[in-house]
């Protein structure tokens, strides 16, 4: 199966065995549904021209409605659930994401980073925060260390990474120089020729003012190129 989604819109390729173990193609344009991380759409059957056909005929591609499709994305970024129906017959599979290849994510990039602190001991230190900064990573195999800086500050965030298909997923123990340390889990971690992108939750230990703090975000920065 391969999702592809633009907006708020899903198009679904499924790509199955038939009762007789025949190579079944069906498609569907999912768009959200009123329950969270949803999607559902009509689920068609697809036949056309023999591949070795030249000129492509147009008129012999059909498409023939058999069911529905929906998929329910849980808040992780590596789990699903696809269910559907052919001509009456009910599936439903809960499915992972598959890796092709690792990712490298290292990287010099210049961006920025939302905050949303909660559950601090001094209610004074919960709220939002925007930083802008720069962002370097260095990645060794399955070791990969973030470093973020701004002007207030940096933080350093080792730890282990794995890899659910293109999507990275670190955790580790980080510490900044404003004293500020913990527990954070980096997901979601995408990287392009151009940028990189991810989210994150962390639970601070020090400094005192901070202990107990919740953290959730996002950060992201475009490749900086030095000449």
């Amino acid at each position: 199966m391969q999702l592809v989604q633009r907006n708020g819109t899903i198009f679904a390729t499924l790509f199955v065995y038939d009762a007789s173990t025949k190579p079944t193609w069906f498609v569907a344009t999912m768009n959200p549904t009123l329950t969270p991380l949803q999607w559902t759409g009509d689920l068609y059957a697809t036949t056309g021209s023999w591949f070795g056909t030249v000129p492509y005929n147009p008129a012999n591609f059909t498409g023939t409605k058999v069911g529905t499709m929906t998929w329910t994305a849980p808040q992780t970024v590596g789990t699903g659930n696809v269910s559907y129906t052919v001509n009456g017959i009910v599936v439903s599979k809960n499915v992972i994401r598959q890796t092709l290849v690792n990712e490298n994510y290292t990287g010099h990039f210049g961006g920025g980073i939302h905050q949303m602190t909660t559950g601090c001991g001094n209610p004074a230190v919960n709220g939002t925060i925007e930083k802008i900064g720069v962002i370097d990573i260095s990645q060794n195999s399955g070791t990969i260390t973030i470093a973020a800086g701004a002007s207030s500050g940096a933080c350093n965030y080792p730890g282990t990474l794995t890899q659910f298909g293109q999507m990275g997923d670190v955790v580790g123990s980080f510490s900044c120089t404003d004293g500020g340390s913990g527990t954070f889990h980096i997901f979601g971690l995408q990287i392009t020729d151009l940028s990189v992108v991810g989210r994150f939750n962390a639970s601070y230990v020090t400094p005192a003012a901070f202990a107990g703090c919740q953290a959730t975000g996002w950060f992201g920065g475009t490749t900086i190129t030095t000449f």
